[in-house]
């Protein structure tokens, strides 16, 4: 599979864009939101490519085009991994004719990694750190309202919260 640089995300997005627009006839504005590695590519956080671009909230009328431009809406690890409220603090990354992308924050990209465990996760982790508002952070982590739609196990939860606690010791100014 071809890898996917912010050039090429990009491309991707603009390209969607305009075949929606000739395919769809109406006056409907649709929204994607994108998360994981290629959020963090498309916002600036890291320079690396990626295979696919994670999609976590798209109109059903989209998913025909996804497969061509190698996004995936079949992502259920993530399915549990994103705050309650995360549509508060999504970020624009594309405005287009007839599609808008956005992207989760940075933050709630980093909690819905430390949910994960992965190396390319963690090696997305070291290198966003020095973007990381510790701050917002720490409030997402700790407030029992966003993390209600963290579906875990106790012992995943606790996972989750050592995951949080190393990587603020190791990371955080």
């Amino acid at each position: 599979m071809l890898l996917l640089n912010k050039d090429k995300l990009q491309d991707r997005l603009e390209s969607l864009d305009k075949d929606a627009a000739l395919l769809f006839n109406d006056n409907i504005k649709y929204h994607v939101v994108i998360a994981g590695s290629s959020s963090l590519i498309l916002m600036g956080y890291t320079a690396r490519a990626t295979s696919d671009i994670d999609i976590i909230e798209a109109a059903k009328a989209l998913h025909g085009l996804f497969g061509k431009y190698q996004m995936n809406v079949r992502i259920s690890a993530y399915e549990n991994s994103f705050l309650y409220n995360y549509q508060d603090r999504l970020k624009l990354l594309h405005n287009g004719i007839k599609v808008d992308f956005y992207s989760v924050s940075l933050e709630d990209v980093v909690v819905s990694k430390l949910c994960a465990t992965r190396e390319q996760d963690n090696d997305d982790l070291v290198t966003v750190a020095k973007y990381v508002d510790w701050k917002k952070l720490e409030e997402l982590v700790n407030d029992e309202d966003e993390l209600r739609t963290l579906k875990m196990c106790d012992r995943q939860y606790l996972d989750f919260k050592r995951a949080y606690e190393d990587y603020i010791k190791d990371f955080r100014p």
